[in-house]
């Protein structure tokens, strides 16, 4: 009886593990791709905030197919509007969660590399700091974030050289994270011994 009641809750530890191991990720952005926003073909403007984003304090400048072409769809963004400028989601997290962050990024054609750049940050703190002026082209960055059970804000800001000419932004997405191999490991696990307890209790009657 020991033996099973110990099984039992190895199972149970396994499911509580797994929590929601089965569930899709979650999209946490309602306009990574800045689509919501309608911007005329070949045109640009600078605007205080986007749908689902808050501009910094010069704004964010929205771009269709104008000085690059968008990774996906026609809208993009650059942050160095007139001044180096942000823009920011806050995310209400749940402590210990885990979130995917990728996004694609490219530095402007025939600009010197000092006068590109974007530092993104989670929470306040600085998760990187990205260009890739060597490579050119648009490049994706993809990132594990951990929530601490408060409202969070990611952010993306412009450095270098503040001269109007700065790194473009599109396609940002904001998941829950899938769960580890791991963790579908255990749960599997928990529920084979539930299995073979139940079937020795019922060879023993």
């Amino acid at each position: 009886m020991k033996t099973t009641k110990l099984i039992k809750s190895v199972a149970i530890a396994a499911l509580l593990a797994g929590g929601n191991a089965f569930a899709a990720p979650v999209e946490l952005l309602l306009n990574g791709g800045f689509e919501a926003d309608v911007q005329a073909a070949g045109s640009w403007n600078i605007y205080p905030g986007l749908t689902d984003w808050t501009g910094g304090g010069y704004g964010i400048e929205l771009r269709n197919n104008v000085a690059g072409v968008a990774a996906q769809g026609v809208n993009f963004v650059e942050l160095d509007t007139t001044h180096n400028s942000s823009l920011s989601h806050t995310v209400l997290t749940n402590a210990g969660q885990l979130y995917t962050l990728s996004f694609q990024f490219q530095d402007r054609e025939h600009v010197d590399a000092s006068s590109q750049g974007l530092v993104v940050s989670w929470g306040g703190g600085a998760v990187d700091s990205v260009n890739n002026s060597l490579g050119g082209g648009w490049e994706t960055r993809t990132y594990t974030l951990t929530g601490n059970g408060s409202a969070m804000d990611l952010k993306f800001l412009a450095v270098g050289t503040d001269d109007s000419l700065g790194t473009s932004l599109d396609n940002v997405s904001l998941t829950t994270a899938v769960p580890e191999p791991e963790t579908y490991a255990m749960l599997l696990a928990g529920l084979g011994l539930v299995g073979f307890a139940a079937r020795r209790r019922k060879a023993a009657k």
